[in-house]
């Protein structure tokens, strides 16, 4: 494992070993590196092989930012001393990371020599993405979901903060550890019985390194209903005098009906009532039963209202419950 003092360099030795068809490595490790920080690295490269190992240039990736060595060829049984400066990653959630200098030959397309610094990141605080989606049964009002974390030394996963924006500004949450990995575990309220979705952000945060990351969070909630087809297009009605939308309205079994179902083997879709508002006027309704379940709606917009609002807002009561559902609808010009 490497060693360094102060602001001294970390040294570490790396044997050259042979390999698989005819490549050769040498692998030294660095122990843990703070996120985000550069690092100085020393890194003397002893040739275990039987053969000198020629190279015109060394070759980088991963977070190196730059190398430079003593020589351009490792005699048998000599060493090559390497300087590289690199900078420890922050935007990932892996704790084990690696890189590699080849030891490259001009006229080849691949070095065969490789010279790979093994780390792992300290002060780590990070989501496993940038979003995550939710869907959760319609009669939900009070969730709680874990989200997967990244925590790594010194950092003490009981003191991250946990605050939301949006839909999740008044969310809890604390760090927990599940399943051999950290997790948040949050609980959110819809304060909206009849919101069809929430949407937000979560942070975390650790009080004393300052280090914290965000997650955007949605949360999609199902109904029991459909209204069909998305778009509407508004025709003027029998009267001349309002103009007619015309939707289909379909009933799922909930989870009680479908209980319900399964004792009797009959089906015991409850009926629907029907209503509908453009922007904040209520407008008729006709209803026509079509089946089990299905609904020919036409809503009457009376001309006065046209051009107050582009969609249309359905309100379905059944057994006893009201859902809302949303349609953009096309008037003619």
């Amino acid at each position: 494992m490497g060693v360094a003092c102060g602001n001294d360099p970390i040294r570490v030795d790396a044997d050259l070993l042979p390999g698989i068809g005819g490549y050769s490595t040498a692998e030294a490790d660095l122990g843990w590196l703070p996120a985000g920080k550069k690092v100085d690295v020393e890194v003397r490269v002893v040739n275990r092989l039987s053969d000198v190992v020629p190279f015109d240039r060394l070759k980088l990736n991963g977070s190196l930012n730059k190398a430079e060595a003593t020589g351009n060829s490792i005699p048998v049984g000599g060493e090559l001393l390497i300087r590289a400066a690199l900078t420890i990653p922050n935007n990932s959630h892996e704790v084990d990371q690696s890189i590699a200098i080849y030891l490259q030959r001009d006229g080849m397309r691949s070095a065969r020599d490789t010279v790979r610094l093994r780390f792992r990141v300290s002060e780590l605080l990070r989501f496993h993405a940038k979003t995550v989606q939710f869907s959760r049964d319609g009669s939900d009002n009070k969730m709680v979901e874990r989200i997967p974390v990244t925590i790594t030394q010194p950092i003490d996963a009981a003191k991250v903060q946990v605050t939301g924006t949006g839909d999740f500004r008044n969310a809890r949450g604390a760090i927990v550890h599940w399943q051999d990995r950290d997790w948040l575990q949050f609980e959110v309220d819809r304060e909206d019985p009849n919101q069809a979705e929430l949407a937000g952000t979560l942070t975390i945060e650790d009080p004393v390194s300052k280090r914290k990351d965000m997650i955007t969070c949605l949360v999609r909630y199902r109904v029991p209903v459909t209204v069909r087809p998305g778009l509407l297009f508004a025709r003027p009605a029998s009267d001349e005098k309002s103009y007619a939308v015309t939707a289909f309205v379909r009933l799922y079994p909930t989870k009680t009906e479908s209980e319900r179902t399964d004792e009797t083997k009959t089906s015991t879709l409850a009926s629907a009532v029907v209503a509908a508002h453009i922007g904040d006027y209520p407008v008729d309704v006709a209803t026509h039963p079509l089946g089990a379940g299905v609904y020919r709606v036409e809503a009457f917009v009376p001309e006065r209202f046209v051009g107050e609002a582009d969609s249309v807002q359905w309100q379905i009561k059944t057994d006893g419950k009201v859902y809302y559902v949303k349609n953009r609808v096309g008037f003619p010009r």
